[in-house]
């Protein structure tokens, strides 16, 4: 029987890297065309495997399923009060479904934020590593989901009066670290990194410099077209507040709060979940 279940879906910037000759609908109509039983990729221990695709008006609907492969799943009996493991074949995992949207043209995504799901910051690699094993001319390719970030981030970080900490990571935006300037990037072109993270505290009894520094660079990348920010927060007191406050990047992704239809197991039905997965990224990104 069908229920409603809520579901908070975020959006997010598309980044890649070593693709040569190719563009973001390059990448995802490559991936569309791969079999299914090799869309599946390994990434810190985690599977990840994504077994349908199917397109959209100008881009992708994609499930992804994420399973552990150590773990070991224990069914409960609420009228015996008896637990006992559940069997698996050797090729079989227990996965939980999340849904996404990619718009490759205007490099956007919206993903349906599942607790126990795949998460935004391995879809990226995943998608990666299967391109990497079945395209040549792919064998390099890095791809990486970024937040949106609400400009309330910016604005809050402005109501501080004293900024005592500030830290940032970010990973690398799309062509080169110096397309998308920063007090971070020739350091991190020079270097040919991929990531970078970077924690500042102020003197005893100081603040942080509120437009410039590290700040600033929280500031410019996370209002960036293409945000490249991966998780950043900056702790300080406001004006006639006696207690520090931390205000983070995470908690002001852009987002969206729906309710969806969904199975007995709490999976949102493909329909339902994909309609608001398209109005929601239609909502935001350019026509």
């Amino acid at each position: 029987m069908a229920k409603r279940i809520n579901r908070k879906l975020e959006l997010f910037t598309i980044h890649a890297h070593e693709m040569p000759e190719a563009d973001y609908n390059d990448i995802f109509d490559q991936f569309n065309r791969i079999p299914k039983n090799q869309r599946i990729a390994r990434i810190y221990g985690t599977v990840i495997g994504f077994p349908f695709i199917e397109r959209t008006e100008n881009g992708y609907f994609i499930q992804a399923l994420e399973g552990d492969l150590d773990a070991i799943q224990v069914v409960f009996d609420l009228s015996t009060g008896e637990a006992k493991e559940s069997d698996l074949g050797s090729n079989e995992v227990y996965g939980q479904a999340t849904h996404f949207i990619v718009v490759p043209s205007a490099r956007s995504a919206a993903i349906e934020y599942v607790r126990s799901g795949a998460k935004a910051i391995l879809l990226g690699p995943a998608i990666a590593e299967i391109m990497r094993n079945n395209f040549e001319e792919f064998s390099d390719l890095q791809v990486e989901f970024a937040p949106k970030i609400q400009r309330a981030f910016e604005e809050e970080i402005d109501l501080f009066e004293r900024i005592r900490m500030a830290s940032i990571r970010v990973t690398r935006p799309n062509a080169s670290w110096t397309d998308h300037y920063s007090d971070l990037s020739d350091l991190m072109d020079q270097s040919d990194g991929d990531k970078a993270s970077i924690d500042v505290r102020a003197g005893r009894g100081g603040s942080l410099n509120k437009n410039g520094g590290i700040v600033q660079v929280i500031k410019d990348v996370s209002t960036d077209e293409f945000p490249y920010i991966e998780e950043a927060s900056v702790t300080g007191t406001r004006q006639d507040e006696v207690s520090e406050t931390t205000v983070r990047s995470k908690s002001h992704v852009i987002h969206s709060r729906v309710v969806v239809d969904a199975d007995d197991t709490g999976t949102a039905y493909s329909t339902s979940i994909r309609r608001k997965l398209s109005e929601f990224i239609s909502s935001w990104i350019r026509a």
